[in-house]
């Protein structure tokens, strides 16, 4: 058997598929690995989550990862297990030809083994297959009488009663006539890999699209050190990524580099242009016409959504979006007046939350948003779940207007985006330190799991502070979208 230490871990293997170089860093400089950002991690807990409610459905198993981490104490333990004749084991730990795999499920049903590999998601992508692959191929040559491994997802059609109905919220997916197919696959990868190890010589692989593919790589702080340049033509954004490495290769590392006479479309040589020159794009005319939209008087809106792996209310299906806050901002003179509504999350309190939106902004005549597909599809939800205020939703949608249509017609462009057009991006143009900087939630997917967190919370005082965090983060984004509407009449003025 061979140790912890020469194993070849599933994530290995899906490394070294991705990139081999990648695969090099994780096995012999793991310290060379970007920080695992919030986002990230709580999206490892969100999958932990349904991986521990998945096990219910083989109740009564024994858990290897529950009485160690050591992976050859957790193999050992294995094979006593199966000896004892147990009939499911939750994180069974395996080795075969220096393969190590722990395998979430692995259930006896008195006529074989049968192996289930839980993914968070509600699609099987082609990575979850290879995964499941993978752990056929080494279960396969460690376990007499293996029959299957399937891929457990969440079912998108179930939605949720007065209980979790376990057999109906998950979906399961054979692997085994793909798994048998590849077999030679798996034996001469794990060769090509050891001979990796071996040369102990850091593979000469170039940055390109596989860096982000099938997921964004581990270690860009050192492959893409050299993009770093506030110039790098990697700041040009809504492109395709061919094209900016068609251009990085060719010898244009930065956009002073890039010949504007070539075939570049419009959106691309106005970021170019932005960048060399350091000074904002503004089709003036343009922004004008878009003003000209806003009528009477307005307010600044901003939505926060909640979508659950696991569903917790009546009706609702796994990731369903779930409006939980929402932010108003207007003018009182010259100071900016903020109205909030929180939901509680114990409850299913969306009639609140809807009366709360359709009262907050009544009375104005026009209600700015930024992106407003999410508003858009988080109203027509609502309308909905309460018919009887389809005449005061539809109203509210036909107010809304998109701050984001300046951005994404390219009417207006600051170098500061750097390629990213989202409204964090804009608040950029207005600090040089963030106002989300100085917030212990800056992001949306931070501030779905904060709130989720207080499900689990017993301490009244902390979820208090949590509550009060998401309501500024909420203000933060209307009081930016305050501020980059006040920019483009300024700047439309000069």
């Amino acid at each position: 058997m061979s140790t912890s230490a020469t194993t070849i871990s599933k994530t290995a293997f899906l490394k070294y598929d991705q990139c081999s170089k990648a695969f090099f860093f994780y096995k012999k400089h793991p310290y060379l690995r970007d920080p695992v950002s919030k986002e990230k991690q709580f999206t490892f807990n969100r999958g932990h989550q349904v991986g521990l409610l998945a096990q219910q459905l083989f109740p009564g198993g024994v858990d290897v990862s529950v009485q160690t981490k050591n992976s050859k104490a957790a193999f050992e333990l294995t094979q006593q297990l199966l000896k004892e004749n147990v009939t499911t084991i939750y994180e069974a730990t395996f080795i075969f030809n220096g393969v190590l795999i722990m395998v979430d499920i692995l259930h006896f049903d008195g006529e074989s083994w049968k192996a289930y590999e839980v993914k968070s998601s509600l699609k099987v992508s082609d990575a979850y297959i290879k995964d499941a692959c993978l752990q056929y191929y080494v279960l396969k040559n460690s376990i007499q009488n293996f029959n299957d491994l399937f891929l457990v997802t969440l079912n998108s059609n179930y939605v949720f009663g007065n209980e979790i109905d376990l057999k109906q919220l998950f979906k399961k997916r054979s692997v085994k006539e793909n798994a048998e197919k590849n077999i030679e696959f798996f034996n001469s990868t794990i060769t090509k890999m050891n001979l990796v190890l071996e040369q102990n010589v850091i593979p000469d692989i170039p940055i390109g699209k596989h860096c982000f593919s099938p997921y964004e790589c581990d270690y860009l702080g050192t492959c893409w050190k050299n993009t770093k340049d506030p110039a790098s033509v990697f700041r040009i954004g809504k492109s395709d990524r061919e094209q900016l490495f068609s251009l990085y290769f060719s010898g244009a590392e930065t956009v002073d580099k890039v010949d504007l006479n070539s075939d570049l479309k419009p959106h691309i040589k106005i970021q170019v242009e932005s960048i060399r020159t350091g000074r904002p794009y503004f089709e003036k005319n343009a922004i004008k016409e878009f003003l000209q939209k806003i009528k009477g008087n307005y307010c600044f809106l901003d939505m926060e959504i909640w979508s659950p792996a696991i569903p917790k209310y009546n009706g609702t299906s796994p990731f369903e979006q779930i409006p939980f806050l929402f932010s108003v901002c207007y003018l009182k003179g010259q100071t900016p007046v903020f109205k909030n509504y929180l939901k509680p999350i114990a409850t299913d309190s969306r009639h609140e939350f809807l009366s709360a939106i359709l009262d907050a902004t009544k009375d104005f005549d026009s209600v700015l948003v930024f992106d407003k597909n999410l508003e858009q599809q988080i109203l027509g939800k609502l309308e909905n779940l309460v018919p009887e205020k389809r005449a005061e939703v539809n109203e509210l949608r036909r107010k809304l207007i998109d701050l984001a249509e300046p951005v994404q017609n390219f009417n207006f462009y600051h170098p500061k985006f750097s390629g990213n057009f989202s409204l964090k991006a804009v608040s950029e143009i207005f600090n040089e330190e963030s106002d989300y900087s100085k917030l212990d939630i800056a992001s949306g997917i931070v501030a779905m799991h904060k709130y989720e967190g207080m499900l689990s919370e017993e301490n009244s005082l902390i979820n208090e502070q949590t509550k009060q965090n998401l309501i500024d983060y909420c203000n933060a984004d209307t009081l930016t979208c305050m501020k980059f509407f006040e920019y483009l009449e300024e700047n439309i003025k000069e």
